[in-house]
């Protein structure tokens, strides 16, 4: 089967903006970028902060980002399996439980789940080679290609990253990601798509 790496942070949910809202709420500051606070804040008031923020709502009732749940549908109707690979320190705060039961809310379908700061050598020495990346970290990508060789990458564009230039394909609407996979044929297989949730429901279509 083939196989599809999936990042949390940034990619299924707003990350950094959702880090920036925690900030401005918890201190009463006015930040629009990370780079705005990592200049502002000292380095043990940025520490504390994102202590602060890992056990937050802001971090585990994050919205969903859009297109993130029909990409994973997407993926696993083309027989995918998906793998959630995470820097997350999912041991810690009790994240593990907290990031699944957000996976389980908002109806990800997802077949392991790992955390990892060195995704790269995850990815490498936990499944071989994978077929399908999808990012917001360049670098992350950059390293998992030289170890992983050729496969369809992604980079999801946000406030920390959208002045980066690299050579992989970049998108903000997950929904983007289907198009360019797609093609062409993308309208047609998104109607059929639709078409197919309808017959299962059971509704006729109006």
């Amino acid at each position: 089967m083939k196989k599809a790496v999936i990042d949390i942070d940034g990619v299924l949910n707003n990350y950094p903006e959702t880090s920036i809202a925690f900030c401005n709420s918890y201190l009463g500051t006015n930040f629009t970028t990370l780079e705005e606070m990592k200049t502002a804040l000292s380095y043990r008031e940025y520490k504390l902060m994102r202590e602060e923020y890992i056990k937050s709502t802001f971090k585990h009732d994050a919205p969903l980002r859009k297109g993130a749940k029909e990409l994973i549908d997407y993926l696993k109707r083309k027989g995918y399996l998906i793998y959630i690979v995470t820097s997350r320190q999912l041991f810690k705060e009790n994240q593990l439980e907290k990031t699944i039961l957000w996976l389980k809310k908002h109806k990800i379908d997802y077949d392991y789940i790992y955390c990892s700061i060195k995704k790269d050598f995850t990815i490498f020495e936990k499944f071989g080679h994978v077929d399908f990346v999808i990012e917001d970290n360049v670098k992350n990508l950059y390293n998992i290609e030289k170890i992983n060789g050729q496969a369809d990458y992604y980079n999801v564009i946000n406030s920390e990253n959208k002045n980066f230039t690299c050579k992989f394909k970049r998108v903000t609407n997950l929904i983007d990601v289907i198009k360019d996979m797609e093609g062409l044929f993308y309208e047609q297989f998104y109607e059929q798509f639709y078409e197919q949730k309808i017959i299962e429901k059971g509704v006729k279509r109006q």
